[in-house]
């Protein structure tokens, strides 16, 4: 029998009766293989659910607007952040040219390490 309207089967006592007498009664592995297809099933849902969800909040949580891009200039599967910083600064054209982007964020570094070891030193001797 059917719900009115549905073409759904009811479940009745007699449906999990058979589905016992079929499955587990005799000791089939199956019930164990439809618990698992049945909690993939329901994860995977709820997985796609609320990954959406949440790239939708996201999404609005944020006040600034994107910066406009050319994307003729720029690899169309960076996210819009390394598109933006692409567009702003653009990759080096040459070896001479990456050797010098290098040298020059090494001393950057060098120098933020020089500021962090300063400041540790003077918070040890407040200590």
């Amino acid at each position: 029998s059917s719900r009115p309207g549905s073409d759904a089967p009811r479940l009745t006592v007699g449906t999990m009766e058979a589905y016992r007498r079929a499955f587990i009664q005799t000791g089939s592995l199956a019930p164990l293989k439809h618990v698992m297809a049945g909690v993939f099933v329901m994860a995977f849902g709820m997985e796609h659910y609320f990954h959406h969800k949440y790239h939708s909040h996201a999404e609005g949580a944020h006040d600034h607007k994107e910066a406009e891009v050319d994307m003729t200039k720029v690899d169309a599967a960076l996210p819009a952040a390394a598109a933006a910083a692409m567009a702003e600064k653009p990759l080096p054209a040459d070896m001479d040219a990456l050797t010098a982007e290098i040298k020059s964020l090494r001393a950057e570094i060098g120098t933020l390490r020089a500021g962090m070891r300063e400041a540790a030193e003077e918070a040890n001797k407040k200590k």
